[in-house]
């Protein structure tokens, strides 16, 4: 065949493959009725109530989030509102402040706990803060006295994208704050990247839990984003990691001070690109919405599906209430009876009947 021909023919044929599979899939489409979410129901037939001290994040840009901490508030120890952040100059902003959240928080027992987090996640924000002495005893005082004017329980350091080296300046800051705090009585806690070693470098490698533990009341350990929106598709906390994780943490910190943080979320990945975060009712919506049949991996502990949307192929991995439920069993048989959860507002709704406070 010449080289005329050959293109002449695949002008002719490529229109013709294309309808085929557009036709083909949105036959595969009109010949579903309905999503197949069989395996949730299964797996959410069986849960079980446990007594755990939980820690929930709440955002303020999500009215879902307040409504369901004021729900389910009987099933909270400790309230994170996202209400401040620190920005390059070492200035301590508040996005927020609902008096109402407070007061209402108070009368139910609920320790309030506002979380503070380094502008944009900016390395070069957290390492200004922790390196500059002054901008470091700024951050410190304007976080002590925001803690005692507005009479909350403590605080909630979430610096993240702190850079490796800046691992004894952050030792340093958090020994500081918490003498600074202490001395009112006053709550300190950090928010800490998963490990299951004593990493020095990359995300993970400025924070040093057995220092942490030391000066920390409560030291959070986010273990999710194991996979992530950069990363290949897969489950957000997989079972075997999140256990790995906190057998490292049981030989650094004092059991009594470690929170298990927990993903309330998931990934919808497709078949190139970025993942977006999904909701359990956002990843619901999308099963329903394409037909998808929707399956529960016991191993990692996690619902998964796929779709095909405008030809793309994505895939969904997120958590249910049996997701939780397994989750709080591996902490309590390791005598940790602390969880966390990023965030409230985003779960299944079967997960309050696992929760329940001491």
């Amino acid at each position: 065949m010449t080289k005329e021909n050959l293109i002449s023919f695949l002008i002719i044929i490529t229109p013709i493959i294309a309808s085929f599979i557009i036709v083909t899939y949105f036959i595969k489409i009109s010949t579903r009725t309905e999503a197949d979410l069989s395996a949730i129901e299964r797996a959410n037939s069986s849960l079980s109530k446990y007594k755990v001290y939980f820690w929930g994040w709440v955002v303020e840009y999500s009215s879902k989030s307040k409504e369901t901490y004021y729900k389910y508030h009987d099933k909270f120890t400790w309230v994170s509102p996202t209400w401040y952040v620190v920005d390059e100059n070492g200035n301590v902003i508040e996005k927020v402040y609902d008096k109402e959240f407070v007061n209402k928080s108070r009368a139910w027992g609920v320790k309030v706990t506002p979380l503070i987090a380094n502008k944009g996640f900016s390395s070069v924000v957290a390492h200004k803060i922790l390196s500059d002495k002054s901008i470091k005893e700024k951050v410190i005082n304007s976080i002590v006295n925001i803690v005692l004017k507005r009479d909350y329980d403590g605080i909630n350091i979430d610096f993240e994208g702190v850079p490796a080296d800046d691992r004894k300046l952050l030792n340093n800051f958090i020994k500081e704050l918490a003498i600074k705090l202490h001395k009112y009585g006053k709550l300190l806690t950090i928010d800490v990247p998963a490990k299951t070693y004593d990493a020095r470098t990359g995300w993970a490698g400025a924070f040093d839990y057995k220092e942490l533990g030391k000066y920390c009341d409560l030291i959070i350990i986010m273990i999710y984003d194991y996979h992530y929106p950069g990363s290949q598709p897969g489950p957000v906390s997989p079972l075997d990691w999140y256990e790995r994780v906190l057998d490292f943490a049981i030989t650094q910190i004092p059991k009594n001070k470690i929170v298990a943080g927990i993903p309330f979320y998931g990934y919808d990945w497709p078949a190139s690109g970025r993942a977006k975060g999904v909701t359990y009712e956002m990843a619901i919506d999308l099963a329903k919405k394409y037909y998808a049949k929707v399956y529960f991996d016991y191993k990692v502990g996690e619902a998964t599906f796929t779709y095909t949307a405008f030809l793309t192929r994505h895939e969904v991995w997120f958590n249910i209430a049996k997701s939780t439920e397994l989750r709080i069993k591996i902490a309590l048989s390791k005598g940790i009876n602390k969880i966390a959860a990023w965030r409230v507002g985003q779960e299944d709704p079967a997960t309050w009947k696992i929760i329940e406070r001491p």
